[in-house]
């Protein structure tokens, strides 16, 4: 099995890369044999939806299934999603999210609809899978909230399930910035980590496998 981290901040190696870190220890706590790896979207390009799924003929976007017009690093992030078992994202508060995160999730939230309008079909490919939220930013706490919010009905549009913690109120890890200060934000970070690998465990126990 395998998890996947998306790192969403512009700063290579911050806060929230901090805390993903922590929840693939949590991870490998849980279950040493599970593979791990993090992706930051600072390294990567990734531009905005180019609005050819407009309601106007031809409409081009998800002429294949889960096919996006624009090609840059999008397919890059997406493959790794579908590679993956269970996928972690962690992003800091900058009036909700990174540009780049946002350039992810408008795009992956079109190709998703107009694949499900022309090939209603098809099963999507992420759903199902496990996530867990992580939010930084200079406040933490209840600060960061609406930024979890986001990410979560993103995550919920893509038919994927949440991985639930008692560390919690709401779905997700909170941290505040530097997250080294924030030793209860590390510490939920490697809960979510192993909550992730149960649920996937669970999972597999459901499928008998």
């Amino acid at each position: 099995m395998k998890v996947l981290g998306i790192c969403a901040s512009h700063r290579k190696g911050g806060s929230s890369y901090r805390l993903l870190e922590e929840a693939m220890k949590g991870v490998k706590e849980e279950d040493p044999s599970i593979d791990t790896k993090i992706i930051e979207l600072a390294a990567l390009k990734i531009g905005p939806c180019i609005a050819t799924c407009a309601y106007v003929e031809p409409v081009t976007c998800a002429k294949q299934p889960f096919d996006c017009n624009v090609k840059d690093d999008l397919q890059v992030v997406f493959e790794e999603m579908k590679q993956a078992d269970g996928i972690l994202i962690a992003s800091p508060y900058y009036f909700l999210a990174p540009s780049k995160l946002t350039a992810l999730m408008e795009r992956l939230y079109c190709v998703h609809y107009f694949t499900k309008h022309k090939h209603p079909m098809v099963a999507f490919p992420i759903a199902d899978k496990p996530f867990g939220l992580i939010a930084v930013s200079g406040t933490g706490g209840y600060y960061n909230l609406p930024l979890l919010e986001h990410l979560q009905r993103f995550c919920l549009y893509l038919q994927m399930k949440p991985a639930i913690t008692k560390v919690s109120l709401f779905i997700g890890v909170t941290g505040e910035d530097p997250v080294e200060k924030d030793v209860k934000a590390l510490e939920n970070a490697r809960t979510l980590g192993r909550a992730i690998v149960k649920m996937l465990k669970e999972n597999d126990s459901r499928r008998g496998k």
